[in-house]
């Protein structure tokens, strides 16, 4: 690309070089800092949104594990309890 500019370059001038200039922000093969900034700073933000989010998620995952492990020592000690309650039924029921 740049091969072909430079071989009309001279003939044209500044005008030239100006609608060169124009062409190349046009089709977006050169952009203004201040979108390339623009940019930047929404990668930026969305990285560390994502990395927060990867990282609470984390948190969490570890949070239903202990919870499910909760849960589970809960209904175990429920089943007991629950069994202890029938033999003690059984055993005053008339017979």
């Amino acid at each position: 690309m740049f091969t072909d500019l430079a071989g009309w370059v001279p003939q044209t001038g500044a005008v030239g070089l100006l609608l060169a200039a124009v062409w190349l922000v046009l089709t977006g093969r050169i952009i203004p800092r201040s979108v390339h900034d623009e940019v930047r700073r929404d990668r930026d933000m969305y990285r560390a949104a994502s990395e927060t989010a990867l990282r609470v998620n984390s948190e969490q995952a570890a949070n239903v594990g202990t919870l499910t492990s909760a849960v589970e020592t809960l209904t175990a000690s429920q089943r007991e309890t629950t069994d202890l309650v029938r033999r003690l039924l059984a055993d005053r029921s008339p017979a």
